[in-house]
């Protein structure tokens, strides 16, 4: 998997909100640490307005064109703050700014990107800031998930691979090569539920020697799984072990309108103070 050895082109969404520098400060240390392009993306969403039955089209209208100038307006300023901050950094870059659905259009620039880094718990989302499910299960590439407050660097760090043996695992772990060969230290961390030691070993063992023929060193651990969710075991053994980086597979499906995530991906992304790599 050639995009797997490194990553050339890296996509940040950046947004007007008080986390937006922090985030944007981390994906420039990773275009330094890589030697990758980034693109900075920020999408203005326009807010529909109230429906009064008592307005005219005109005054509607009216609402509509002023909705348009203050998302244009977020859209500058995101852009000249953007600027500012990869010319500091000495970052390679480019900015797409634009009208629309934020998740959507996160989703369609990533076709140029390796990785997408992606705030967390944003509270602008979905409207003024990309959705993480919306990214993460329309986008076809891996995602950087940093939370409001990044505990370590995900650059460096001991790393945490949760393994569980599916197609969204194994993409995330190929994915994460650039990284975990980067890492201080890797754990390969699977929880079992039954008694099938056996398999699970099998399994690592597997993975284990994938990775060292990358140049990884990954040391297994096996789990019984607690009374604590998975997802929260998953996060308390990488805290444990003063990680910088969570590795998981991105689990969900389409529910109408919208993805409903799996419970151990909704755990991760809502209690995690790490920064997650995700794949689906």
């Amino acid at each position: 998997m050639e995009t797997a050895m490194t990553y050339a082109s890296l996509l940040v969404a950046v947004d007007d909100g008080p986390e937006s520098d922090s985030r944007l400060e981390l994906a420039c240390d990773l275009a330094n640490a890589f030697n990758a392009h980034l693109t900075g993306v920020c999408t203005g969403s326009i807010a529909p307005p109230l429906y009064d039955p008592l307005a005219g089209g005109a005054m509607v209208g009216e609402l509509l064109a002023l909705y348009r100038d203050m998302a244009e307006a977020e859209v500058e300023r995101t852009r000249t703050r953007f600027s500012e901050v990869v010319r500091n950094r000495d970052v390679t870059a480019d900015w797409r700014g634009q009208i629309g659905f934020p998740g959507e259009a996160c989703s369609r620039a990533a076709r140029a990107a390796d990785l997408v880094v992606l705030g967390g718990r944003n509270t602008r989302a979905p409207y003024h800031a990309p959705d993480v499910s919306d990214v993460l299960m329309g986008c076809g590439r891996p995602v950087l998930v940093t939370p409001p407050t990044r505990l370590r660097n995900p650059v460096g760090e001991h790393a945490l691979v949760a393994w569980k043996d599916s197609r969204e695992a194994r993409l995330a772990l190929a994915s994460a090569i650039p990284l975990l060969r980067r890492a201080r230290g890797v754990t390969l961390y699977a929880v079992r539920s039954s008694e099938d030691d056996e398999t699970v070993a099998g399994e690592l063992a597997d993975v284990v020697q994938f990775l060292a023929r990358h140049g990884i060193t990954a040391e297994p651990v096996i789990a019984l799984r607690g009374e604590a969710p998975v997802g929260r075991q998953i996060i308390d053994e990488a805290l444990a072990r003063s990680a910088g980086l969570i590795v998981s597979g991105g689990y969900g499906h389409a529910r109408l309108r919208e993805w409903a995530l799996g419970g151990v991906t909704r755990t991760l992304l809502a209690e995690s103070p790490l920064c997650l790599l995700l794949a689906h």
